[in-house]
């Protein structure tokens, strides 16, 4: 009896541990032409290996069903339905649970449409708010990058410069399988990864870790893309070696390994080049204290970065490439991941190098408006000379202590060094009706030279309770910020005695030599708590604290010649020494309901900022203390009408401080006929967002529809007010009320059957209305931006690709203070394609037309035809090895060209950039799979 009591118990307990070790799959069947469940389909899950029955189940009236499976792996999953054709999937079993969302199932009658219906159902997925492409769905040809691959993605566009847009914003972030890829350039993955190594493309609104986790929208989203490699990629090492010379002493080298066992990670790159055909972009070049944004952290605890319209650093150079001028790169850079202890260590880490040179030479022509039918127009000439040193290297280290606990903490820091040396000539001219005059010239000559350090961290502690929906998190985070420069200045201002005169005394200084010595740094502490409670099973409340202590130092020195080379005498006129902290405290609540097919919540915080603001140079002065009450409303709405239709809106209230370069009492007269002047009674900003988005995806007929829009609405919006005397300006920061911005896109697209034609047409709005002061008087400025394009592709395997994609903008600008409003359309058509022939060659074109509106001031022809063609062999079993002929810019017609307008104020440039140019490109892209996984092709 006690033998068969103990037996007896070891069969329960190893029941019992049976039923705990089994993964549950879910999902939902559904009939997609008629938007209905299909109720009592029957649901099998296959064993991989022998093909033996796991499961089985029928589905529910609404069309959903639950599966279990023994154990972790790969399943086949195959759903059957009378009169409809059977739906086969292999799917991946993990311990989360898997959910396959909606499986769509196609009726026989349209079995004579069968493979293209297939096809069309798993190329794009609507998986709440994420955009999935199924990669193979859409044809490349052989080697062809990610690049390419996106280019024919629905909804997403890839301009020239290897920038990629989606749904009508630009993608900051690509990922590799989840994972940052070395942190700061998606160029890199984009031009140096294969396509045919990615199994799914998913776009979406990265959130940030603490939204992820509560299921709460706090506002902060980034768009992004995460490239899904396919599983025999993930084992083994692939990678592209691309070596390429060419005429007049151009040269581009590109070399990239990519190294993966199971879920670890080790990719490698390198990058030498003197052309624009590689990754050039520093967007983490804010964080080293360099360009005009200012990064902080802000009230309720997140870092941010926000922008100015002068160039308050020194020198004037970010460490940016952005087609101006001539570079000559050398980057590289060096990425591991790694995830074990079943999932619950995660490690990654990036270091990146960047050196780089480049020399400009161009001309601006700057418009400002004045009164009525007088404005000012400066013509200048530039030459420059930048060189940039950096290093950046940042971590992550997660790990999950229990099923429902988790620690996450990351950092990043860096180094950079920049030298600069410019030389400016400039003319000044009064346009007053017909009559043109000049006024002076100026010429100046700036070399600076700017160390830059970075050093941030964020700690995130998660913990989910035992009931549903409770939860905790805190988050801390530290960023540090310190640049220091020195240079200097040369300056002449000759005025024209015939019109003006002689400039006043103590107007502007005719002559300048001086030294400047700069210095800024920030150093910044914020923690922040949230708690969420479930109030029944569709409502949730949210609770959160947060604390932030920022403080930052500013200091900007020029020093006047005593003796030949001996500058120690201090311009106080020019100087500044400034302390500027703020210590903020925010609380609040939100409330979320969440409905089958409806998700909404609303709420706000309260938050509390404290300023303290210390003259240090000119001791004399009072430090001026002052505090705001603040209310941070949120609220979101998301409505999910079909399995491919959503529609959102979303609302946040957020504050946005003056920098420390905007708030201090300093002229700056890097510029000695543009002064600016900081502000210490700036007050903070407080904008009201709101935006909306629309996504249609009709399966059938392989039409979508993408329609998204954003308007801001600022208080005490940080503006300028403007004096003009004789053409020189001075600039002071002041705050103004009734500004407003905002954007809208709609994308539209489908497929011409009856030609085997991808067909799409998409438009853009862009609009800024600007309040500001002249000489005194209020000006209200509309700077307005309207686009569309069309975009036609036919594409047939081994055969062709041809693309065409026109393209218009109208820009509107206007200003109530001057008669002198510019209003311009350009006018940009792509043409491109490419045809295989036999024995592996292949030619290819692509011509750029540009066309450009003349107005009164900007009255040069920029109109051009961007001309490239190429001719290519390949070689081995699946064309690895490619031999490529090029010749860029065939008419020689290339020319540096960009307009700008922002408040009164357009700038036209014209500049120096890279010219027609041939080149031999020999490329090799190599895959190495070990024994026992499928190889796509054997070297």
């Amino acid at each position: 009896m006690k033998f068969t009591l103990i037996t007896i118990a070891i069969l329960l307990y190893t029941a019992s541990g049976a039923v705990a070790q089994e993964y549950v799959i879910k999902g939902k069947v559904m009939d997609t032409l008629n938007d209905a469940p299909l109720y009592r389909s029957s649901v099998t899950l296959v064993r991989t290996s022998d093909s033996v029955i796991q499961t089985y189940t029928r589905t529910l009236p609404d069309g959903s069903f639950t599966l279990r499976a023994p154990k972790e792996g790969k399943y086949i999953l195959q759903v059957t339905f009378p009169s409809f054709a059977d739906y086969v999937d292999v799917v991946k079993v993990t311990k989360n649970m898997t959910d396959l969302g909606q499986l769509a199932l196609v009726s026989k009658e349209h079995l004579l449409q069968e493979f293209v219906l297939t096809q069309q159902i798993s190329a794009i997925k609507i998986k709440g708010d994420t955009t999935e492409y199924m990669a193979d769905s859409f044809k490349v040809k052989d080697n062809a990058t990610v690049e390419d691959l996106l280019k024919r993605l629905p909804g997403i566009q890839v301009d020239k410069s290897g920038n990629i847009t989606a749904q009508g914003e630009t993608v900051q972030k690509i990922l590799v399988d989840g994972e940052e890829f070395f942190s700061d350039d998606p160029k890199v993955v984009t031009q140096g990864l294969q396509a045919n190594s990615v199994q799914k493309v998913q776009v979406y609104d990265k959130k940030s870790d603490e939204a992820a986790f509560t299921g709460i929208d706090d506002g902060q989203k980034t768009k992004t893309i995460n490239l899904e490699l396919k599983d025999d990629r993930k084992r083994g090492y692939f990678g592209k070696l691309d070596g390429g010379e060419g005429t007049d002493g151009y040269y581009q080298d590109q070399a990239m390994i990519n190294a993966f066992k199971g879920k670890r990670q080790i990719s490698a790159f390198g990058i030498a080049s003197n052309t624009d055909k590689v990754g050039l972009g520093w967007a983490d070049k804010d964080k080293f204290g360099a360009g005009n944004g200012v990064t902080e952290i802000t009230d309720d605890g997140n870092i941010m970065t926000y922008y100015n319209n002068n160039d308050q650093d020194f020198g004037g150079w970010d460490g940016s490439y952005t087609g101006q001028g001539l570079p000559v790169t050398l980057t590289g850079g060096l990425h591991i991941a790694d995830i074990w202890n079943n999932d619950a260590n995660h490690i990654t880490g990036n270091y990146r190098y960047a050196n780089q040179m480049v020399n400009i030479a161009g001309d601006n022509t700057t418009q400002y408006g004045l009164n009525g039918d007088t404005s000012n127009v400066s013509r200048q000439h530039r030459t420059q000379y930048s060189k940039g040193d950096r290093h950046a290297i940042d971590a992550m280290y997660e790990w999950k202590i229990d099923s429902n606990t988790t620690v996450k903490l990351t950092a990043n820091g860096g180094l950079k060094n920049t030298q600069t040396s410019s030389i400016y000539n400039t003319t000044s001219l009064l346009y007053a009706g017909d009559a043109t005059d000049t006024l002076y010239t100026n010429n100046r000559n700036i070399t600076s030279t700017t160390d830059a350090t970075f050093i941030n961290a964020d700690l995130l502690i998660r913990r989910k309770f035992a009931k549903k929906g409770r939860t905790l998190s805190v988050d801390l985070k530290e960023n540090y910020k310190d640049s220091k420069s020195d240079g200097h200045l040369n300056s002449t201002i000759v005025p024209n005695s015939a019109v003006i005169g002689l400039i006043p005394p103590g107007t502007i200084d005719s002559n300048i030599d001086q030294r400047k010595v700069n210095a800024t740094s920030t150093l910044a502490f914020a923690a922040k708590a949230t708690y969420t409670e479930p109030l029944s099973k569709v409502t949730f409340l949210e609770v959160d604290y947060g604390v932030t202590e920022n403080n930052s130092l500013g200091s900007n020195y020029s020093y006047n010649a005593s003796g030949p080379g001996a500058y120690n005498s201090l311009d106080t006129a020019y100087s500044s020494n400034y302390k500027y902290n703020i210590l903020s405290n925010q609380g609040g609540l939100n409330i979320r309901f969440v409905f089958k097919k409806v998700n909404f919540s609303f709420g706000s915080d309260v938050g509390d900022a404290q300023y303290l603001q210390t003259d240090l140079l000119h001791t004399d002065s009072l430090s001026r203390q002052y505090n705001y009450v603040s209310l941070f409303p949120k609220a979101s709405f998301k409505y999910k009408i079909s399995a491919q239709q959503t529609l959102s809106i979303n609302y946040n209230g957020n504050t946005q401080q003056p920098s420390i370069s905007q708030i201090q009492p300093l002229k700056q007269n890097t510029d000695p006929t543009n002064i600016v002047v900081g502000n210490t009674a700036l007050k903070q900003e407080f904008i009201n967002t709101i935006s909306a988005q629309y996504n249609d995806y009709k399966v059938l007929t392989n039409r979508y529809l993408w329609v998204s829009a954003t308007m801001k609405f600022i208080d005490n919006s940080i503006s300028t007010s403007q004096t003009t005397i004789d053409g020189i300006n001075s600039t002071q920061y002041v705050n103004v009320n009734g500004m407003y911005s905002g954007w809208g896109y709609a994308g539209y697209g489908y497929k011409i059957s009856a030609l085997d034609i991808n067909a799409g047409v998409h438009a853009n709005c862009n609009i800024n209305h600007v309040n500001d002061f002249i000489n005194g008087q209020k000006n209200t400025s509309n700077n307005n931006s309207y686009s569309a394009g069309l975009n036609f592709n036919y594409y047939k395997k081994d055969k062709y690709d041809l693309n065409f994609r026109p393209g218009v903008t109208y820009n509107d600008n206007t200003a109530t203070i001057s008669t002198y409003n510019t209003n311009y359309w350009s006018s940009d058509n792509e043409l491109s394609g490419s045809v295989q022939l036999p024995k592996k060659f292949e030619i290819g074109s692509s011509a750029d037309f540009i066309f450009r509106q003349e107005t009164v001031v900007f009255n040069t022809n920029n109109n051009v035809i961007k001309w490239n063609a190429y001719i290519g062999k390949k070689f081995l079993k699946k064309s690895q090895l490619e031999l490529k002929v090029s010749v860029f810019d065939i008419l020689n017609q290339n020319i540096g060209y960009s307009r700008t307008a922002n408040a009164s104020i357009i700038t036209q440039s014209d500049y120096n950039t890279i010219r027609r140019y041939g080149m031999i490109n020999l490329v090799w892209n190599f895959t190495h799979t070990p024994a026992g996984a499928v190889a796509p092709a054997a070297e």
